[in-house]
């Protein structure tokens, strides 16, 4: 019906050859206010095409807004507090710091420590990673401050503990009796005794409410969440995808070419993905 109105309009302007454009769009809107119900009659009988066009709208807002606070990091990145108390893997002096806000029962963060560790593994000289926690649960919490306790006296078995941890991941959300997390410290040899007397530690919850704390003032509220030299990447990305993003931050000039910006994998209710 829409189209029919239109189309009488054009046929009027056209017989009358002195209605301008401007005219011209005036009446279809004086038309469409008068008429209300043939807008709605149009979206009805293309319902599919409108909402793709609605869904494309929305996806393009969301990209210029990711390339918009990327831009705004990378003129102005974040700086992330680097603990000489805490574990680090790779070259302190490397050009490139990753600061990892995780959550060891979150599936995606799983993926996206296999992906940083790797890259440090594989170059040590550019790269040093700095892993902290952003827990959404109490079990999450009760993991991570397990790592901060071994970290206190063995920031090699630290490691160990986190890999083992996110490897079975699975098994750890499904043990209720810590069982799983019983093998795990006796496979990498934790000391019982000692890890339960630094588990009382004060500071190893200062650590986590610092991490949460920051992670707040930066405005992530997902994991997990990299800062590259601090400018934010948001959720998990394949190694070659994130390696694309540590390089484009790293170039760091007005004149690079237009910025993509990837939206990572990210949990903000992890259990429910288990």
């Amino acid at each position: 019906m829409l189209k029919r109105i239109v189309f009488v309009l054009c046929l009027l302007a056209m017989v009358s050859g002195c209605v301008n454009k401007q005219m011209l769009k005036e009446q279809i809107t004086e038309a469409i206010r008068e008429n209300p119900q043939i807008v709605l009659d149009a979206m009805r009988e293309n319902s599919v095409d409108m909402l793709t066009i609605v869904e494309q709208g929305i996806d393009q807002r969301e990209k210029l807004k990711r390339e918009a606070a990327l831009a705004a990091e990378i003129e102005n990145p974040f700086k992330p507090r680097i603990w000489s108390e805490r574990p680090m893997l790779g070259n302190p002096s490397a050009p490139v710091t990753i600061v990892e806000y995780s959550d060891f029962l979150c599936p995606y963060c799983s993926k996206g420590a296999k992906v940083v560790s790797k890259l440090v593994a594989d170059h040590p000289e550019k790269y040093k990673l700095i892993f902290k926690h952003l827990p959404m649960h109490k079990q999450s919490r009760e993991l991570a401050l397990v790592f901060e306790a071994i970290a206190q006296f063995d920031k090699e078995k630290a490691y160990k503990f986190h890999d083992l941890a996110f490897e079975r991941q699975k098994e750890l959300y499904e043990d209720k009796q810590g069982v799983v997390l019983g093998k795990i410290l006796a496979e990498i040899e934790v000391n019982a005794d000692q890890l339960q007397k630094t588990l009382n530690s004060a500071q190893l919850q200062e650590f986590l409410l610092a991490d949460e704390k920051e992670a707040g003032e930066f405005r992530i509220d997902a994991t997990p969440t990299f800062l590259v030299n601090g400018v934010s990447v948001r959720g998990y990305l394949p190694a070659d995808r994130f390696e694309q993003m540590v390089d484009m931050i790293m170039e760091k000039s007005a004149k690079a070419a237009p910025v993509e910006t990837p939206e990572g994998e990210v949990c903000e209710d992890c259990l429910n993905q288990m």
